[in-house]
């Protein structure tokens, strides 16, 4: 498996940041800087930023791309860019409107708190806007995706300081395998785009991504070793507009992506795990934003209610779900009905509520398996790795796991 040498990143390092000082030496157009930081490199680092650009953002063939090249190409787009410890991250968003309601304005004002006070409680932050301006809007997505790089980090059980240091050759035998870099075992960072517009979101994934889709969409840039989420907020007839359910719609699909990320993504976990796991995190949101997956000619089974608690209960009195047994080995969304989106989700409340060690065991046990003697991805027998990381983890088997999770939504869930 290929690994990025040191010298060349470290050569790609100065070169990007020689273009990052030439940027300061230029006059930035008005738009380019940012009001709450002045673009102040004191102001950046308190905010744990390396910078706002230019950096390395995907691939084009087998070229790495950078965002000065994104920017000629959408010249159209106003597009700022931010760089985190785990993340880049490319916003066209426009500003916000924040509504009346109150579960919405004391979401922002907890966000926006933790925000100003990562900026030594500087005022410029208002944590009680009416708007939330474009650059605002990339300080709170910079800021919630970092803070769910924390969060799944914590439930795997894992620090960054345990996977390879980038450049650094992955040897074999010297411990367990984590991977092929420092993002939960990938190379690059996880990168994030978002726009306003889907023409010009679609402009960027077809010229980029080669994919042409009325959706978001997630990509493997194989070349850095990145994964991206792409998304446009006039997708998905506009719902995305309203920010709490973009950021429900981001944290699903970086689930996903972390999932896949984890120990490399040199293949793919059934899909039960992948879209159950998506759906429990998006639901600390928010519940009332959900999002589903498709597959390329099926489109998700999908509906509107939200109190998913309810509808567990209902599907389990009515029988209207596919028994785990047979749920674990499917591997196309296709095959999962709005019924098995919530029995998925509500398996996987279920065995989070038992601890975060079991499922940090249980990942383990279905992510990151490779040769010993080679270090190559083994993703034969994946289901029957399920089966066996269900029982060590859990204690659990395909035959038993329905009654028991039956047992626990009855003692926990509402009926109405």
């Amino acid at each position: 498996m290929s690994v990025r040498h040191g010298i060349t990143a470290a050569v790609c390092a100065l070169a990007l940041c020689t273009a990052s000082q030439a940027q300061k030496d230029e006059k930035l157009p008005r738009w380019k800087v940012d009001p709450y930081t002045k673009n102040d490199p004191k102001k950046l680092a308190m905010l744990g930023y390396v910078s706002f650009g230019p950096f390395e953002f995907g691939q084009r063939g087998s070229k790495i791309v950078t965002t000065d090249e994104i920017e000629k190409h959408l010249s159209y787009e106003k597009i700022l860019w931010v760089e985190t410890p785990h993340f880049r991250i490319g916003s066209m968003l426009p500003k916000w409107s924040v509504p009346t309601d109150p579960t919405v304005k004391k979401k922002l004002r907890e966000e926006l708190g933790r925000l100003q006070a990562r900026l030594g409680d500087d005022k410029k932050i208002k944590v009680k806007p009416r708007v939330l301006d474009p650059w605002l809007r990339l300080h709170l997505f910079a800021q919630r995706a970092e803070e769910h790089y924390a969060l799944f980090s914590d439930w795997l059980g894992v620090k960054d300081e345990d996977f390879p240091k980038l450049g650094e050759k992955v040897m074999i035998g010297q411990g367990p395998y984590m991977g092929q870099g420092p993002y939960l075992g990938q190379e690059g960072k996880y990168l994030l785009l978002m726009s306003e517009s889907a023409e010009s979101m679609n402009d960027y994934l077809k010229t980029y991504t080669g994919r042409d889709t009325e959706y978001g969409q997630r990509w493997n840039f194989k070349v850095p070793g990145s994964l991206i989420y792409g998304i446009a907020t006039d997708m998905e007839k506009g719902r995305l507009k309203h920010d709490t359910a973009l950021h429900a719609n981001v944290v699903f699909n970086l689930t996903h992506n972390f999932i896949d990320g984890y120990r490399h993504y040199s293949y793919e976990t059934p899909v039960w795990i992948r879209e159950g796991l998506a759906h429990w995190f998006e639901r600390q949101i928010s519940p009332r934003w959900n999002t589903f997956n498709a597959t390329e000619g099926s489109p998700a089974d999908m509906k509107n209610t939200w109190k998913w608690e309810v509808e567990t209960r209902k599907i389990i009195a009515s029988n209207k779900f596919s028994p785990f047994a047979e749920t674990y080995t499917w591997r196309d969304y296709g095959q999962i009905n709005f019924d098995d989106h919530v029995a998925c989700w509500s398996r996987w409340d279920y065995l989070l509520s038992l601890g975060k060690d079991k499922f940090s065991q249980f990942m383990k046990g279905v992510k990151g398996r490779v040769d010993p003697k080679t270090y190559i991805a083994d993703d034969s027998n994946l289901i029957e790795a399920t089966r066996i990381a269900l029982r060590e983890a859990y204690g659990l088997t395909p035959l038993t796991i329905d009654e028991l999770w039956a047992e626990w939504v009855k003692a926990n869930y509402a009926t109405n």
